[in-house]
């Protein structure tokens, strides 16, 4: 149906098995376009006959037969439409779908590094799982076009000719015109689709940004370089706009312009012949109609083939996230109460020091405070544990190494509570439920253990307080309750928490933290953190180093870790 220039390329093959993934409706939709197409094409034909039919009987009667099948076909063309735009429309919602559920697994399977490096910012990954599935999706729905134009070419080209040929003449004059106009244009509309598409993603990131630091930079008086920042990416988006919209304007114009024309030479072909008695008044009508038809049918390739070309850019966005390198991993039985054993875990990046190596060896009900001053690299080794940044060195729980499980197995084993934790508009109730539906009294528990009960949350509906945007409405102590709780509902065997109480007063952390040791009776708790509170609870004590200034330390008066037992 449609030619692929490059077989190997990544867009190429994202195309053809987003295709493949919904072709049922998608060929359901081919079926009613071709009838539809059909009962369309023959309508100037059979009204071209009334005319002839009225003018030979020198009366309307003579005519109805032909309207009556006028009508007729125009009732089968509403149908064939009906069921054309039907199945194309859930052709192109089941291929978004598919689109964005692999996206987010593909996003789920990798390491945050490793997803940073390949688009860039989180605000551009945005814009690849809307914009760009979106025009994926705009990509598939026009694909059954492709069917009416053929047709109309398989129709048009013997029944033009058949009228007169001089009309066959006029109408494939303008097929070298847009041969040539549809040769030059779709690489030079496809290079500015693809600067496009770029801007929008950075515009997506400076947007984030802006939402997310507006307020805490307003105080420092940095919310003006945001918001420049935000224009400046905005003036690329307006200028690649318009840069696409110039190509795009020619080739549409010249895409009308060229059909019109034949259609005007056309009639006085027609007018010749009519006055020659080559041909009929109702066959000159038939001829116009059909020549509108052409021309309809010539917008739609230029408009199909500008999809192509945006489609193509969009798809290599995409696989650019759904190639990331992600291995199958089978699942594994993982030993129930087995010990976290971490051995020599360095990151290391590019132009900064090393963090690391850290070792780790604990069992269930064991806490360790992971301590350090500013920069040392705390949040940064427990994303390694979790598997969320490339590290050397091993991580394994009951003797099966962390970065050989599935990931949704290790997201059920290992859970990770950032210092930043991530809510969505809705209530408290629904984040707490976002990894699934619980029963309400472990819901409550949950709740209760971090802290959300009306003692000390202060939240004005319980439960059903609304968070807001990003959990705006709710306090940093509160949000981070709320990531807390949602953790423990996820019943998690290790528990990596990174600075979770730092929002909290003294009292209300002390408080959240002697229930966090009582529910975490048989879970390992790694705990991000300095203050006083945390030490005091904790079994063990990991001292990370400066940066740059050698391994991690124990703490005076302990044993090293791989030595302790557990609440040594």
């Amino acid at each position: 149906m449609i030619a692929f220039r490059r077989p190997a390329d990544p867009s190429t093959r994202l195309l053809r098995r987003t295709l493949r993934q919904v072709r049922g409706p998608f060929l359901r939709s081919v079926g009613w376009a071709a009838v539809r197409q059909g009962a369309f094409l023959a309508m100037p034909w059979l009204l071209g006959r009334a005319v002839d039919a009225g003018v030979r009987s020198g009366s309307p009667v003579g005519a109805l037969p032909y309207v009556a099948a006028f009508l007729a076909a125009a009732c089968v063309e509403y149908a064939g439409m009906r069921g054309w735009q039907l199945w194309a429309t859930l052709a192109d919602n089941q291929a978004g779908t598919r689109l964005r559920t692999r996206l987010l697994s593909a996003v789920l399977a990798v390491d945050g590094d490793t997803l940073q490096r390949r688009t860039g910012t989180s605000g551009d990954l945005t814009t690849r799982a809307t914009r760009d599935v979106d025009t994926v999706l705009v990509w598939i729905h026009g694909l059954t076009t492709w069917v009416v134009i053929g047709l109309t070419a398989l129709v048009l080209v013997p029944a033009i000719g058949g009228l007169d040929p001089l009309l066959l003449l006029v109408a494939a004059a303008t097929v070298p015109v847009l041969l040539v106009l549809n040769r030059v244009l779709p690489p030079v509309f496809g290079r500015r689709a693809e600067q496009l598409a770029d801007a929008h993603g950075a515009r997506s990131a400076a947007v984030a940004e802006l939402l997310g630091a507006l307020l805490p930079l307003r105080g420092v008086g940095g919310d003006r370089l945001l918001v420049e920042r935000h224009h400046r990416h905005s003036a690329a988006v307006k200028d690649a706009t318009l840069r696409l919209a110039a190509v795009g304007s020619l080739w549409e114009a010249a895409a009308f312009t060229v059909p019109l024309l034949a259609v005007t030479a056309g009639l006085l072909a027609g007018g010749l012949a009519v006055a020659d008695g080559r041909i009929t008044v109702g066959a000159l009508t038939t001829f116009v109609l059909w020549m509108g038809t052409v021309s309809v049918a010539v917008n739609a390739l230029t408009a199909r083939l500008g999809d192509l070309a945006e489609a193509r850019v969009a798809a290599g966005r995409i696989a650019g996230v759904l190639e990331l390198p992600a291995p199958a991993r089978p699942h594994v039985e993982v030993r129930h109460g087995g010990a976290l054993r971490v051995a020599g875990l360095t990151v290391r990046r590019p132009g900064r020091a090393a963090i690391g190596p850290l070792d780790i060896e604990a069992g269930p009900g064991e806490w360790l405070a992971l301590t350090g001053p500013t920069g040392s690299g705390k949040s940064t080794l427990l994303r390694a544990i979790a598997q969320l940044v490339p590290a050397s060195g091993s991580a394994a729980l009951g003797g099966v190494p962390l970065d050989s499980l599935d990931p949704e197995q290790l997201y059920r084993l290992v859970g990770l509570v950032p210092q930043g934790p991530v809510l969505l508009h809705g209530t408290v109730a629904e984040n707490l439920l976002l990894p699934g539906p619980r029963p309400a009294p472990e819901l409550a528990a949950a709740a209760r253990t971090a802290g959300l009960d009306p003692a000390l949350s202060a939240l004005a509906d319980g439960l059903d307080t609304q968070v807001g945007e990003g959990g705006g409405a709710l306090s940093g102590g509160q949000r981070q309750r709320v990531a807390l709780a949602r953790a423990l509902l996820r019943d998690c065997p290790v528990l990596l928490l990174d600075d979770v109480t730092s929002a909290l007063d003294d009292a209300t952390e002390a408080a959240v933290l002697d229930r966090l040791r009582r529910a975490t009776a048989d879970r390992l708790v790694i705990l991000a953190g300095h203050s006083a509170a945390v030490l005091a609870r904790a079994d063990r004590e990991i001292a990370l180093p400066a940066p740059g200034a050698g391994p991690p330390a124990t703490a005076p008066g302990r044993t090293p870790f791989e030595q302790d037992s557990p609440h040594g």
